[in-house]
């Protein structure tokens, strides 16, 4: 101890006596404590594993539903209608009209008429899907062999006539966009009937009504437009006497 020192300063100067019980049980706190968070650490990291693949087991079953209806369009649901109509007349409208007909249509009738008659449709409202829809005409039976014409679009056809007694239409549809539909009569013709010609956009007939044999119709425009063609029409038989 040098002079002028006291015995505290000096205690001072070399450091702290500390009771080594005390700084064992620090250490084994600290240690404790570093394997408690350690320990938390590795809960933690278990608990967000198991989240996440939960969570991508619920993605992965969405996703399976989705392509399940996905899957289940592209095979397709289709909706069936139609049937065999028999009677000197009558109408047809597509399912769901005039609010719009379903996808995935697969509907077809057969129009039966005596024999030796034909059949006429005529056409109030058409509104089809242009190019993705259509309404098939078959001159018989539904058989490609009878295939007659191919409807579609939003302007109402001319009245169209079977050659024979039998008359099917065929609609189908895609699973995507639909329209309105389609609504027509139709009616039986025999030998001495030429059936209803129709009437062009901005045309008016006259006259006419059972369009039989020797009927004479008429036609003129409304203001504004002038007839390009014949005005009149005169109902007459042919070799077939139709």
């Amino acid at each position: 101890m040098r002079p002028g020192e006291s015995l505290e300063g000096s205690r001072s100067a070399r450091g702290r006596c500390i009771d080594a019980n005390h700084i064992a049980n620090s250490g084994t706190e600290r240690c404790l404590a570093r394997l408690s968070r350690r320990r938390m650490k590795r809960a933690t990291t278990k608990r967000r594993t198991r989240g996440m693949t939960d969570g991508g087991m619920m993605r992965c079953f969405l996703w399976s539903l989705v392509l399940f209806s996905l899957s289940s369009r592209a095979q397709g649901f289709i909706y069936t209608c139609g049937g065999t109509l028999k009677g000197r007349n009558g109408s047809i409208e597509s399912p769901g009209f005039p609010y719009g007909y379903p996808n995935g249509a697969n509907c077809t009738w057969v129009i039966v008429g005596e024999e030796g008659s034909r059949i006429q449709l005529i056409f109030l409202s058409f509104a089809i899907e242009e190019e993705y829809d259509f309404l098939s005409l078959y001159d018989g039976h539904p058989h490609p062999a009878n295939f007659r014409t191919r409807l579609t679009g939003f302007q109402a056809p001319p009245p169209v006539t079977s050659t024979g007694n039998v008359f099917s239409l065929r609609l189908t549809s895609d699973f995507a966009v639909s329209a309105h539909g389609f609504k027509l009569n139709y009616e039986e013709l025999h030998s001495t009937s030429c059936g209803n010609p129709g009437v062009p956009p901005k045309a008016v007939l006259n006259g006419g009504g059972r369009f039989a044999v020797g009927d004479r119709v008429q036609y003129s425009c409304v203001p504004g437009y002038v007839l390009d063609g014949h005005a009149t029409l005169t109902c007459i038989t042919n070799s077939a006497n139709t």
